[in-house]
Parts: structure tokens; C-alpha cells; sequence
């Protein structure tokens, strides 16, 4: 290998060695000189085989693959240890469970090459991968990440810095920002993407998408799992919010109690009210999103209706004929929601128990 690398790609991992066997596969099959990029994979203390995996694809690959290690630290220590290390002066932050398509590396290159200020980053697209397809009913028709709604739009709010297939120049985060290194007090899902996105904004970032970046989303996780992850978000997102001050999240992330009706009326008659999606400006049109979700899910259609039937849609192929994507994500935001109303007191018991 030759030459200076162009593009560090920077990967955090934690227990999932076989996934990460095939995200690298996809690294080495790309339409990029290996002498352009380099790939960093920063292992969060794993417990499983990573270190194998890894050791054995430094013996295939092309491209310099580094691999280090630590006792586990959360996504943003690891995060930020990748970034230090790295020798190119573009960064492509990524997830361990993305297959990036062949053209993926070139295009988040091209789109440098073109935008090349310091401030701008580069969204690429991630779908689910269709070798999910097989596996359940539910990973064939959930949708987590929903980049359709990105469809026609070039620039997009700081709130979707996602460090799944996102590129940045290295100069701009170390001149201005890394993630926050601790963890949420709820769960590994902390928001740690979108925290550092809103400082870096502070700075003059700008999130451009870029559909042609394309990667696939590799992660087999059963129904129940997501809605353990979305609780965890929604016990972190009050401490989120404490770090992000601003109106526009409670709307973005669709947070509606008493203690947001303030944050809504901001940015439904306010100068802020750019940084949310225009169906999210309209008060008539949110508020009955709001409504419908309230009688759709809640506590008992969740336990008596909607649970019992994506069970038996994984079974009977008639039922799953009537399950659709908006479905599933419901069932999770109602989890999310929940986590969002029992954090603060769930915290505060936590405070006085230390007391």
C-alpha cells in the first residue's frame, strides 16, 4: 500500500463479531483504491471473538485496517478514540452493522471533493439489508431508520448527525467538538450523535444528505428488543434535552405533556420553527397526529392488541398480511414515550437512594 490515505473510516464495535466479519467484507469490496482509505475499528471491551475477526481480516484485506482496544467506555469514548487516531483528513463515521454498497466510500470522497468547506458533512442513505428478509416478519417490514422522509431534501437539521454513515472533516471536529464521553443514565442510548451534532452547529455545521453514500443496515433484533432500546432513548432523552436546550427537540422527537406545550407553541409561532419538518409546523396537523397516537397506543392496545397480534403475525402468514411498517413503529415510539415520562422519577429515586 502506498500513498496518503484520503478517508479514515472510523468504527466502533461492541459484541458483534460474526456481523462485523461481514461489514469489513463489504469495506475490502469497494470501487476505491485500498491505498485511499484506511478503516479503524475500536473495540468497546467485547466479549465475544471480535479481536479474532479482526486479527484474521488484517491478513486479507488491502486497505490498513487498525484495531484497538479498551475496557468498555460507551459509544463516545470509543468514538472519539477512532477519530484521534486517524490519518486522513476525511472521516467516515459508521456503525459496525452497516454493509456499505460498493460505490459507498467513493461517493462520500466525491462529495468532499465538491464541498470541500470544513463545516459541511455528508448524510449518506441506509436502508435495511435484504438479507434480513429471511429472518422474521418483523426485521422484513420494520423500517428504523425511515431515510424516505429525507427524499428531496439536501440539507438536514444538526439533530441527524447519525454516526452510522456519516462523513466529516477531521480538522472541523477537532477544532470544535467530540462526543460526550459519558453514558446515559438510562441505557447505552444516549443520543450522543445528535448532542454533538447541535454543538458542532454552534460552529456553522451543515448536514447535507447524500443518497448515493448507500449502506444497509445489518442487525437482527427481535420486536421486543427495539422497544427495550426505545425505552432506554426515552429515559435519556430528558437528559438529552437538559444538553440541547432548545424547543425544536421536543417536536422533532415528538415529545407532547405538559412540560413541552411551551416548546411547541415556540416553535409553531417562533423564529426556530425551521428546524422541524413542515408537517411538524402545522399545530392543527401535529396535535391530531398526537391524539390519534394516544388512542392507537397506549397502555392496554399495546398489551391486549398490538403484542398479541405482531406474535401471531410471525406465525400465521394471513395475519401478517395485515401488518404494515407504521405498525411496528408506533408500538416503539409507545416505548419510547413511556421512557420519557418515567425518567425523571425513575432518576430522582436513583438520587435519593445515593443520598
Amino acid at each position: 500500500m502506498t500513498g496518503q490515505a484520503q478517508l479514515s473510516v472510523v468504527m466502533a464495535t461492541y459484541n458483534r463479531a460474526e456481523t462485523l466479519r461481514e461489514t469489513i467484507h463489504h469495506l475490502a469490496d469497494q470501487e476505491l483504491d485500498p491505498s485511499v482509505y484506511e478503516v479503524i475499528i475500536i473495540d468497546d471491551g467485547s466479549t465475544d471473538n471480535t479481536r479474532e475477526v479482526v486479527e484474521e481480516a488484517q491478513t486479507q484485506v488491502q486497505f490498513r485496517l487498525i484495531y484497538l482496544h479498551h475496557p468498555n467506555r460507551g459509544a463516545g469514548y470509543t468514538q472519539n478514540r477512532g477519530i484521534r487516531s486517524a490519518r486522513a483528513p476525511i472521516i467516515l463515521l459508521m456503525a459496525d452493522d452497516i454493509f456499505q454498497s460498493r460505490r459507498s466510500l467513493r461517493e462520500h470522497l466525491d462529495f468532499h471533493t465538491a464541498h470541500p468547506e470544513l463545516e459541511v458533512a455528508a448524510l449518506g442513505c441506509v436502508r435495511q439489508s435484504p438479507q434480513l428478509e429471511s429472518k422474521t416478519m418483523f426485521l422484513r417490514t420494520w423500517d428504523p431508520f425511515r431515510y424516505s422522509d429525507f427524499e428531496g431534501l439536501t440539507e438536514l437539521p444538526y439533530y441527524r448527525f447519525w454516526a452510522c454513515n456519516i462523513s466529516v472533516k477531521q480538522e472541523f471536529l477537532l477544532q470544535n467538538a467530540l462526543f460526550r464521553e459519558s453514558m446515559g443514565r438510562g441505557g447505552a442510548a444516549s443520543h450522543e450523535d445528535a448532542e454533538l451534532g447541535y454543538r458542532l452547529q454552534q460552529h456553522g455545521l451543515r448536514i447535507l444528505y447524500c443518497p448515493a453514500a448507500l449502506g444497509f443496515h445489518h442487525h437482527v433484533v427481535t420486536l421486543r428488543q427495539a422497544c427495550e432500546r426505545a425505552y432506554s432513548m426515552g429515559l435519556n432523552f430528558g437528559e438529552f434535552n437538559q444538553s440541547v436546550p432548545v424547543p425544536e427537540l421536543a417536536v422533532a422527537y415528538h415529545v407532547f405533556s405538559l412540560g413541552t406545550i411551551g416548546d411547541h407553541l415556540r416553535i409553531w409561532f417562533g423564529p426556530r420553527r425551521k428546524f422541524v419538518p413542515p408537517g411538524d409546523r402545522n399545530p392543527l396537523l401535529l396535535l391530531a397526529r398526537y391524539l390519534i397516537r394516544g388512542i392507537g397506543f397506549n397502555g392496554a392496545t399495546v398489551r391486549y392488541f398490538w403484542m398479541p397480534l405482531f406474535e401471531r403475525a410471525e406465525r400465521d402468514p394471513r395475519t401478517a398480511r395485515f401488518v404494515r411498517a407504521p405498525f411496528y413503529r408506533g408500538l416503539i415510539a409507545y416505548h419510547f414515550f413511556r421512557g420519557c415520562r418515567e425518567g425523571p422519577s425513575k432518576f430522582r429515586e436513583l438520587d435519593l437512594q445515593r443520598l
